[in-house]
């Protein structure tokens, strides 16, 4: 564990000195600044109830097919195109250790940007009366679906040594997993399926929306739901683990 610790808090100290995490954080607290000042003169004119804030959750787990492997792109290709990675690896830990602190130091820097967004529904609470269980059921998924494709993308910084080669792949295939909900629904509409329907849940059901969008987003939290993220996240860790210990035993 202070293996772990250790790795974690060299990373969360990077991401506090690297600009392009401030300059991530920075775009995305802005975007989110505005909509919801528009949104707040809107709502206040119309005097719907006040639970628009919901939306802004939604838009970050939207945006982090882009958010996602701009944060991860440099976590293990910049170590390994320079030749640090190597040099980590001699150290008395092992691979398991090092991305485990890896993965946290940047769900932890998700965290805090998600933590950050709290504040508009504070305001909200000031001038409306918002859905609170739904509120808690959006924050939680949302933090839920960033780990699960924070993981997913570090995948692909393993893989490569380039960064924005890993920052495409990550973002592909993010957004492969987003769209599989409308790869089911293609399947579902084809005629004289017969007793395929099967594979039109299975299809759905490895897909993100089906566990967030349907689900977490309107407040309800549901075992499975829950348990998908945390196997995708277990899984991506996994795999990223051993394509490390690959290059260790090559190098």
């Amino acid at each position: 564990m202070r293996k772990i610790f250790a790795v974690f808090k060299r990373e969360l100290g990077l991401y506090f000195r690297s600009p392009v995490a401030y300059a991530i954080a920075f775009a995305l607290l802005l975007f989110f600044g505005f909509w919801f000042s528009n949104r707040v003169s809107q709502f206040n004119q119309a005097q719907y109830p006040a639970n628009f804030v919901n939306n802004i959750p939604n838009m970050l787990t939207f945006l982090m097919f882009l958010v996602a492997p701009l944060l991860t792109m440099r976590l293990l290709a910049e170590e390994t195109r320079e030749g640090t990675l190597e040099t980590l690896m001699t150290l008395p830990i092992r691979e398991s250790q090092f991305i485990i602190g890896k993965f946290l130091a940047v769900w932890a820097y998700y965290t805090v940007i998600l933590l950050l967004t709290v504040v508009y529904h504070w305001i909200v609470t000031r001038i409306g009366i918002p859905d609170l269980g739904r509120i808690f059921g959006l924050y939680f998924g949302a933090w839920l679906y960033g780990g699960a494709v924070l993981a997913v993308a570090m995948i692909w910084s393993a893989v490569t040594e380039d960064q924005i080669v890993a920052a495409f792949l990550g973002a592909a295939t993010i957004l492969m997993l987003v769209l599989v909900e409308l790869a089911a629904g293609w399947l579902g509409s084809l005629p004289d399926q017969g007793n395929a329907t099967w594979l039109v849940d299975f299809v759905r059901e490895i897909g993100l929306s089906a566990h967030y969008d349907a689900t977490m987003a309107v407040g309800v939290i549901r075992a499975e739901d829950v348990l998908y993220f945390v196997f995708l996240i277990i899984a991506a860790l996994f795999i990223t683990t051993r394509i490390v210990e690959v290059r260790r035993w090559r190098s």
